[in-house]
């Protein structure tokens, strides 16, 4: 492993206004824990990038910006590089982040009331969107990490109409990835209910262990003309400050009106380090990401060996659940929360003695399985995206 990609290396981010880190006290009650949860990464992001963000700020004007010619075609390589889908510069908009790109699609394309549906356990935005603007979320929960289609096709049934479905792709707190086949029904199903679907797919790029992405609107025509694909670098290089996205929409039947309105409204005018971050990472920065998968799949195998070892009355407290892509590990918690709680079927409220275990007694703040939705409870979701030191942290045991 180079100097560049010491992946090793605790960076000091103090007085950086991390969120990670300030707000720690707010969230957790303690500031003194290990922070393990929002989805930012502890690593440098890369060095090419650095060098090209320091390289205009050392030019000492900070004007208008305009969006950069190559922006769209270095998005359009990078899409068939790495997921061999062919994309039009015409299908492309920038976005100032994918919540507000979700939130900007429920505004346009839905009205309030409504009715979005989500499968959960998933991201809370996805709740917390549609929920804020006035629209209805309906939940399509998935099964041991699996879609549940047939329950999907009665859902839009029974309560349709159902104007949109929002697709977390990769999944997130899970980590899984689609089949083809899965993706291919979601669309036939989708479409044929008249429901749009908005593909969330930020962390298409940090598959592990050599699993391959399938990006929903490349399954067939009905998902390409009836989706929205939002994307960004921002996890792959660690660039999240930048809110660096962007839209594809194959159906310029949805994508004119839609770009017009976001121009209307100067919201697909990216700031400059947006753009140069964006540029920079989808050009130059591909090997910084593939040894920081590598790294993180080392961090995910010391992480499955050490709760592999956490056990009572013979049985395995802690469970991850070991993700295809993404360095975010959805801990299956349900027997240690079994063992603080006296008790075999779990109510909602047992989820804060297992918050507790791990703020108060591991220290380490995570995010709560149940921040994702009611099918969390008994999970919980760590960060991985760190210096493999951060992960040392003691289990301490439980009677």
């Amino acid at each position: 492993m180079t100097n560049e990609f010491n992946f090793d290396e605790i960076v000091d981010r103090s007085n950086t206004y991390s969120v990670k880190y300030e707000a720690l006290k707010t969230l957790f009650g303690r500031d003194d824990i290990t922070p393990l949860w929002v989805a930012d990464m502890e690593f440098r992001s890369p060095k090419c990038i650095r060098d090209q963000l320091e390289k205009y700020v050392q030019a000492g004007i900070y004007g208008y910006a305009a969006e950069p010619p190559q922006m769209k075609p270095v998005i359009a390589r990078w899409m068939l590089q790495e997921h061999g889908w062919k994309v039009e510069c015409d299908w492309i908009s920038f976005i100032p982040g994918i919540v507000r790109g979700i939130g900007l699609a429920v505004n346009f394309f839905t009205g309030p009331g409504d009715k979005v549906v989500i499968q959960s356990p998933v991201y809370h935005p996805f709740t917390n969107v549609p929920q804020g603007n006035g629209r209805k979320v309906l939940r399509n929960p998935l099964k041991e990490g699996k879609m549940d289609l047939d329950n999907l096709d009665s859902l839009l049934t029974a309560e349709g109409p159902v104007k949109m479905m929002i697709l977390c792709s990769p999944h997130n707190p899970g980590g899984y990835l689609w089949s083809r086949e899965d993706l291919v029904q979601v669309a036939e199903i989708c479409h044929r209910h008249g429901t749009m679907v908005i593909s969330d797919e930020i962390h298409s790029d940090l598959c592990l262990w050599g699993n391959h992405n399938i990006c929903f609107a490349s399954v067939s025509n009905l998902a390409a003309e009836n989706s929205i694909t939002f994307g960004a670098p921002s996890k792959t290089f660690n660039i999240p400050g930048f809110a660096s996205s962007y839209a594809i929409i194959p159906n310029q039947e949805l994508a004119k009106p839609f770009y017009g309105w976001l121009e209307a409204n100067e919201l697909n005018c990216p700031p400059i380090f947006a753009s140069l971050g964006m540029i920079t990472a989808f050009t130059e920065a591909k090997p910084w990401r593939d040894a920081a998968l590598r790294y993180i799949e080392g961090n995910i195998l010391y992480l499955e060996d050490k709760f592999s070892a956490f056990r009572a009355g013979g049985v395995q407290l802690v469970e991850p659940v070991r993700p295809q892509s993404s360095y975010l590990v959805w801990l299956d918690c349900r027997n240690l929360l079994r063992r603080l709680a006296g008790r075999y079927n779990l109510q909602p409220e047992d989820q804060a003695l297992l918050e507790d275990y791990f703020i108060n007694k591991v220290k380490v703040g995570l995010n709560s399985g149940t921040m994702f939705g009611p099918e969390g409870l008994g999970y919980m979701r760590l960060n991985a995206g760190c210096p493999r030191s951060m992960l040392k942290f003691d289990l301490p045991e439980v009677k």
